[in-house]
């Protein structure tokens, strides 16, 4: 009787464990399924990239910059009613790494957060639940904040698309051979990127004749999250 107590004790402790982890670099490694991510839009990409998605039939995720939003509503609820999934990239792209204001860090933390939240549920209506950091920070403060304001912190398995010198092929094959079951790539939205948007079909094309299946971030995460409470 005393295992048997101890046994569901420990199953309780763990799923707790597994339903307060708050930090996720990719999703489940026992399913050939992939994410996209979109950062720092709405911007000047957005639309071809929203048409690629809609021609291949993929779902991605977008980390919608507040101050983009604010610029480009129409665009917030255009990525909304195609179905993608809408998540948090703060309000300002601060550099939380450089700054210097320890005494008033968390506070910002929370309302460059909540800045970009609010503003996303008035265009939409819907709550953001993922939050990805500018330069993917990830110290305690932004984990106790992410806590108290009920996200999941979210960086990326792989991305690459800043490098402005690669060829299109070249960043295909790079994004190519970076995939994984669960693995969550990073590219960008806000800036005219002609090299993403043309390699953007092929790669996607490519990924599905090998078996994987493109899902959000969101659904990732919480397919690993009942995985591993099992």
């Amino acid at each position: 009787m005393k295992k048997i107590v101890y046994i569901l004790l420990l199953l309780v402790i763990t799923t707790s464990l597994y339903a307060e982890q708050t930090f996720f670099t990719r999703g489940s490694l026992n399913a050939k399924e992939v994410a996209l991510s979109f950062d720092d839009g709405p911007g000047l990409n957005t639309k071809d990239i929203l048409k690629i998605l809609d021609k291949k039939d993929v779902k991605a995720t977008f980390f919608l910059l507040g101050s983009s939003v604010a610029k480009r509503p129409k665009l917030v609820k255009d990525i909304y009613s195609k179905g993608h999934e809408l998540a948090n990239h703060t309000y300002n792209h601060m550099n939380f790494f450089r700054y210097d204001e320890e005494t008033d860090k968390k506070e910002k933390i929370k309302e460059e957060i909540l800045q970009c939240q609010d503003l996303i549920k008035d265009i939409t209506g819907f709550r953001t639940k993922l939050v990805r950091f500018p330069h993917g920070y990830l110290k305690d403060d932004a984990i106790e904040i992410a806590r108290e304001t009920n996200y999941k912190i979210i960086n990326w398995t792989f991305g690459i698309d800043w490098e402005r010198d690669l060829s299109q092929e070249e960043m295909l094959e790079f994004y190519l051979e970076n995939a994984k079951p669960g693995t969550i790539f990073l590219m960008h939205d806000l800036l005219k990127n002609t090299t993403i948007t043309k390699m953007l079909p092929e790669f996607i094309d490519k990924l599905k004749s090998k078996g994987y299946k493109f899902i959000t971030v969101g659904e990732m995460i919480n397919k690993r999250i009942s995985e591993e409470n099992l």
